[in-house]
């Protein structure tokens, strides 16, 4: 018996799997949920299974590429519409005559989307998103839904799908399964009807450098005093996108509130925006910090880092705040980042972020709310006046996420 599962396995490492997303660009793989993506496809290439990657965005990058192990094939468009004809996608797939279809959906797919017709080999939704409800949204406010459209819109494209779709898409065999992240995503999928054994969790991983034994205390203590910190400061770290529904803005206000009680707190905003991008939130924000008269307790380094600075900065810091409002994609690695280096993380009670937080290290704002929030960042600082006096959580690693993979793909 051990001999023939042994055998079985050796002959499905060798299967191909073709991964089918959208938008994998150098631009967007150190996002969600593309950066999940990416490390699938490298996980699993790094086990000896032949992964391609069928993708847009041919009209600036070439047809094919290599990525780590990865095939990168690129089309003109990777959509299947139901009103239209797709051969170009399809004979890229079948080209590669995959044992394996992964494919990455979010909600409007189950609309548009042609999901069956597939090469004769199982497909896997790889679901990143979130299931908000119209009313969840509408909690946000009209106006600023639609100044936040960019981080708002699909979410409210989504909220309008009928739950049917999903459903009817893996009961009548266009899928085999829904591989989601986190748990609170796997039962927004199970109140839509679908059963436990269609729906998997394969939560995230962090990469090498976010944990703690890689660092020297003494490398942050140098950075704290360059970012015009001593060691008197509690500091606190935001690092993100301006995007007001991430709760930036909510943050400078809980600032000003919770300094009342902690004089010694500071904000550090790693304000991660490119340098056209995001020109009206940054206005905003500085003129929040003026209004606020927080702007001398605040440190501000605009940009994206390197990942070894950005993991230095965070190293640096006493608590990480995210307090999201609309949080983006099923996981952010953030939290989990941030916990790897041993830092409690100040964060809210929208969608799976609970779930991520670990206990003891997480402390939970209401969304929106300065109050709520400054309360929580108040918290922290008096329950980690040490902020090397605590071991940090276990937060997986990558190979941990390919593992997962692998075993369930052994499974179909």
């Amino acid at each position: 018996m051990e001999r023939d599962w042994t055998e079985r396995v050796e002959m499905a490492m060798g299967e191909p799997v073709c991964l089918i997303t959208g938008g994998f660009t150098a631009k967007n793989l150190r996002l969600q949920p593309w950066r999940y993506l990416a490390e699938t496809a490298r996980q699993l290439a790094a086990q000896g299974r032949p992964v391609t990657v069928v993708t847009d965005g041919i009209a600036h990058h070439p047809a094919r590429e290599q990525l780590d192990g990865v095939a990168i094939h690129r089309l003109p468009t990777v959509n299947r519409y139901r009103w239209g004809r797709d051969d170009q996608l399809l004979a890229a797939v079948r080209q590669q005559k995959p044992g394996l279809i992964l494919w990455h959906l979010g909600l409007p797919s189950f609309v548009h989307q042609q999901l069956d017709g597939w090469p004769d080999a199982p497909v896997v939704g790889i679901f990143p998103g979130l299931v908000y409800t119209p009313r969840e949204l509408l909690r946000l406010g009209l106006r600023r839904i639609l100044r936040g459209y960019r981080l708002s819109a699909i979410h409210l494209l989504g909220a309008m799908v009928p739950r049917r779709l999903i459903h009817r898409a893996v009961n009548n065999g266009s899928l085999r399964c829904l591989v989601v992240q986190t748990e609170a995503t796997r039962q927004r999928l199970l109140a839509a009807g679908l059963r436990g054994d269609q729906v998997k969790v394969i939560p995230p991983g962090v990469d090498e450098e976010w944990h703690a034994t890689c660092h020297d205390g003494r490398e942050d203590v140098r950075l704290r005093r360059a970012l015009g910190f001593d060691d008197t400061d509690t500091v606190v770290l935001y690092f993100g996108s301006p995007a007001p529904l991430r709760g930036l803005h909510t943050l400078v206000r809980a600032l000003a509130i919770a300094r009342r009680a902690h004089p010694a707190l500071k904000l550090l905003i790693l304000n991660r925006r490119r340098s056209d991008e995001l020109l009206r939130e940054d206005a905003e924000l500085r003129r929040l910090i003026q209004q606020n008269d927080v702007q001398p307790h605040i440190r501000m380094v605009s940009g994206f880092l390197a990942p070894d600075q950005l993991v230095r900065h965070v190293a640096a810091s006493d608590i990480v705040a995210l307090p999201f409002e609309l949080v983006p994609a099923d996981a952010p690695l953030s939290v989990l980042e941030a916990q790897a280096l041993g830092k409690p993380v100040v964060t809210t009670t929208v969608a799976s972020l609970p779930e991520l937080v670990a206990p003891g290290q997480g402390y939970l704002a209401a969304p929106a709310d300065p109050v709520s929030l400054a309360q929580a960042i108040c918290q922290a600082a008096a329950e980690w006046p040490d902020r090397r006096a605590k071991q940090p959580a276990h937060v997986r690693r990558w190979q941990e996420v390919g593992k997962e993979w692998s075993q369930l793909i052994q499974s179909l």
